[in-house]
C-alpha cells in the first residue's frame, strides 16, 4: 500500500518521527490549532474548562461504521454525546480518557440522557470487532466507531478534532496524532462545546472528568431555562 499521508495537514504539519501527541505538547500550541480552525459562523466563548460555541454548531450529515450497523446524524437525536477521537493501539491518552470517562459516567447519565462515542481514527487496523471489544472493555454501552478517511475527516473536520497519520500496511506499527479535547453534542445534533485536556509538564494530557461533569450539569440547566 503506499504512503498515506492523511489528512489535517491544512491545519497541523505532520511529520514521520515526531511522537504520537507532538501536537499536544503545549497549551499554547493547541490553542493555536484550534483558533485556525474556529468556524466564522459560531463565536467560542472560553468558559474555563470548556469551550462553548454560541450558537451551537450545525454537523453536516454523516455516515460512520459502528459494529454490525452504522451511525449518523440521527443517532444524535434526544441525547448528549461525548465525542473522542483516537486509536485502539494508543498508549496513554486513549485508555486513561476512556477509563476515567467510565468512572464519570453514571454521574452524567444522572445529570441528563448521554452516551459516550470513541472514533477510531485509524481504520486501517481498528475494524469493527476490534473496536467493538475496545470500548466494550471499558464499558459496554460506549459507541466505538470509524470510516474509511473520506468520511472521516470530514467528521473530525466538523468536529474541529483534528488527527494526522502516516501508514504503509495494517501490520506497521505507526502511531496517530489526534486531539485529546472532547467534543459535546446537544441533543439536536450539534456540537455544543469542547473539553479541554489539562496540559502539565512531562504528563499526558487528559480531560479532567470531575471537571466536565460539573460542567456539563451547568451546560444542562442553563440550556433547560432557554
Amino acid at each position: 500500500m503506499k504512503r498515506l499521508f492523511l489528512l489535517m495537514a491544512m491545519f497541523v504539519p505532520v511529520m514521520a518521527g515526531l511522537g504520537v501527541y507532538s501536537w499536544w505538547e503545549s497549551k499554547n500550541q493547541q490553542e493555536v490549532v484550534e483558533q485556525k480552525i474556529t468556524p466564522s459562523a459560531s463565536s467560542v466563548v472560553d468558559m474555563g474548562d470548556y469551550r462553548l460555541f454560541k450558537p451551537a454548531k450545525l454537523l453536516n450529515k454523516f455516515t460512520l461504521n459502528s459494529g454490525t450497523s452504522s451511525f449518523s446524524n440521527d443517532l444524535l437525536l434526544g441525547k448528549w454525546t461525548f465525542v473522542m477521537f483516537g486509536y485502539t493501539h494508543c498508549p496513554d491518552i486513549c485508555p486513561t480518557t476512556l477509563t476515567r470517562a467510565k468512572g464519570v459516567y453514571q454521574q452524567l447519565k444522572n445529570i441528563a440522557p448521554v452516551q459516550i462515542m470513541f472514533v477510531s481514527a485509524d481504520p486501517l487496523r481498528d475494524d469493527a470487532k476490534r473496536l467493538t471489544q475496545y470500548v466494550g472493555y471499558f464499558d459496554k454501552e460506549f459507541i466505538g466507531a470509524t470510516a474509511n478517511h473520506d468520511k472521516l475527516f470530514p467528521f473530525a473536520q466538523n468536529l474541529l478534532l483534528p488527527y494526522g497519520i502516516i501508514a504503509k500496511k495494517t501490520s506497521e506499527d505507526y502511531a496517530v496524532s489526534h486531539s485529546a479535547s472532547i467534543a459535546l453534542i446537544n441533543p439536536q445534533g450539534k456540537l455544543h462545546a469542547h473539553f479541554k485536556p489539562i496540559h502539565n509538564v512531562g504528563e499526558v494530557p487528559i480531560v479532567d472528568m470531575n471537571l466536565m461533569a460539573d460542567s456539563f450539569n451547568d451546560i444542562v440547566a442553563k440550556t433547560a431555562l432557554n
